[in-house]
């Protein structure tokens, strides 16, 4: 095998995160079979007390970001992505776990498809324990369904994403899309460098924590208020034309006032796949 290329890691950290669940997360790193050269923690306002010794323990060549606090996902993964010392930066969350072989993977696909700005996978997701998964968040495979599914929902699983550090700074970074800062980034890739410039594997590199917090973000008034003003931003910018624009608003908003375990259902038809089902191609 020919040497790799060494990676950073982007992590956004809460504040109230639990430090049980952080452990489990940067621990995974810590097991990867090609190890990460820097681990960029950035927080949202300075980490709970009971943060710090999950911080300081971890054997990882960490390097913790500090902001000033409550200014959502964007900028906090903006001034992570600014310190990141490496070309090739994985997306991990805290709250997640990658597999061993994750980055090993995915840097090595990189390596090999130098076009590529952006690469995922399908992620699978699990309550509790991730022995017990409850099914895998599939992904379009190919750039033509990359492309199509983009212009209605996320064609990406944030969490499980590689990407090249220069030309995400290029465009602009993370900005502040409340609930949409990555499809926002993703609809950029697109614009500008086209196609060929997304892509995903099939098989699930993350373990995604989930629960009824990660449905009730997704839900209701204010989220179907926010993904419509996200929706009107894409249009304005030529980012989506405006008959793709119009036509999410009308399948997608109505769904956020479902009653959740209805939204819940509906979710799981038609982006998941249940255990131990096959991820299509």
């Amino acid at each position: 095998m020919s040497i790799l290329p060494p990676y950073s890691v982007l992590m956004p950290l809460a504040p109230w995160e639990l430090p049980s669940i952080l452990n489990d997360a940067l621990y995974s790193l810590a097991l990867q079979s090609l190890p990460p050269k820097q681990v960029v923690v950035s927080c949202d306002g300075p980490p709970a007390a009971s943060l710090n010794p999950i911080l300081e323990r971890t054997t990882l060549p960490t390097h913790l970001v500090v902001g000033p606090g409550n200014e959502g996902v964007g900028p906090v993964l903006a001034r992570g992505l600014e310190a990141c010392l490496h070309e090739l930066v994985v997306r991990a969350d805290a709250d997640d776990i990658s597999l061993p072989e994750r980055c090993a993977t995915q840097v090595a696909w990189m390596a090999n498809h130098p076009r590529v700005i952006v690469l995922g996978s399908a992620i699978d997701e699990f309550h509790g324990n991730p022995s017990h998964l409850q099914g895998r968040r599939i992904v379009p495979i190919g750039s033509e369904h990359i492309a199509l599914q983009a212009n209605s929902r996320n064609p990406m699983n944030h969490p499980s994403v590689i990407f090249r550090r220069q030309a995400i700074l290029d465009l602009g970074s993370y900005r502040s899309k409340p609930g949409f800062e990555d499809y926002d980034l993703w609809l950029r890739v697109l614009a500008v460098h086209g196609r060929a410039a997304i892509a995903n594997i099939p098989e699930s590199l993350v373990y995604a924590r989930v629960g009824n917090a990660h449905l009730a973000r997704r839900h209701g008034l204010n989220y179907a208020l926010a993904e419509s003003r996200f929706f009107w931003s894409c249009g304005r910018e030529g980012l989506l034309d405006w008959s793709h624009v119009l036509r999410a608003l009308v399948v997608r908003i109505p769904l956020r006032l479902l009653p959740k375990p209805l939204l819940s259902w509906v979710m799981g038809k038609v982006t998941r796949e249940s255990p131990g089902e096959e991820s299509f191609t």
